[in-house]
């Protein structure tokens, strides 16, 4: 279906990708990076039902954003092009403590993101980047008497602002804001709903960069 077509194109992107990470590794710069995040989330449908179950008695919050962090692979090709792929957990949940009720609607993300930095002689380095995600549901509602499993997944993608700056060889502050659109159809509603994490995307972080003969 449309979900395996959408996995297919993913698939392919990745390996080509990782097909071209040889070629480039000789003279490329390797290292990880570990980031805290703001997220902003739509979540239409979900306010809705939250809403809804608001109007018989329970007394949940809207989910509107989330904090949370993540880590990633950074490969500089050159001083202007640096590619990274990602994994940044979603935390997105309403909890009604006084009726012990609770959704959650957390997802995993797995992001390929590729940047474009404008030459300079400087230790700060501006750019613009734009990618793909994998988005994994894996969620629950819960109330005193039941437990439902709420599922999905999704391709999305995200564009973004991005800056680094050198704080000493081989260690740079990283930062970067943005837009991502990603919305999840959950498995089996009737009548189809989604939980939409698009929305605005911030995030600071720390690049470890490996010693590079090249440099």
């Amino acid at each position: 279906g449309c979900m395996r077509k959408h996995m297919n194109v993913f698939v392919v992107l990745g390996v080509f990708a990782f097909a071209a990470v040889p070629v480039v590794a000789s003279a490329a710069t390797l290292g990880g990076e570990v980031f805290g995040a703001f997220n902003s989330y739509s979540m239409g449908d979900v306010n809705d039902a939250l809403d809804a179950s608001n109007q018989t008695g329970s007394n949940f919050d809207e989910i509107s954003s989330g904090i949370t962090g993540g880590l990633a692979l950074r490969m500089w090709a050159n001083p202007n092009w640096m590619f990274a792929a990602g994994w940044e957990p979603l935390f997105a949940q309403s909890e009604d403590s006084v009726n012990d009720e609770k959704w959650d609607v957390g997802a995993n993300s797995f992001q390929l993101t590729a940047g474009y930095f404008f030459p300079t002689a400087t230790s700060a380095k501006y750019g613009i980047a734009g990618g793909l995600g994998y988005y994994t549901l894996n969620g629950e509602f819960s109330d005193p008497t039941t437990t439902v499993d709420v599922s999905g997944s999704s391709v999305g993608f995200h564009f973004l602002g991005m800056g680094e700056w050198t704080v000493s060889p081989g260690f740079a502050v990283t930062g970067g804001a943005g837009y991502r659109v990603a919305d999840v159809t959950v498995d089996e509603t009737s009548p189809e709903s989604s939980v939409d994490y698009s929305g605005f995307m911030g995030r600071v972080g720390l690049a470890f960069y490996m010693p590079n003969s090249s440099q």
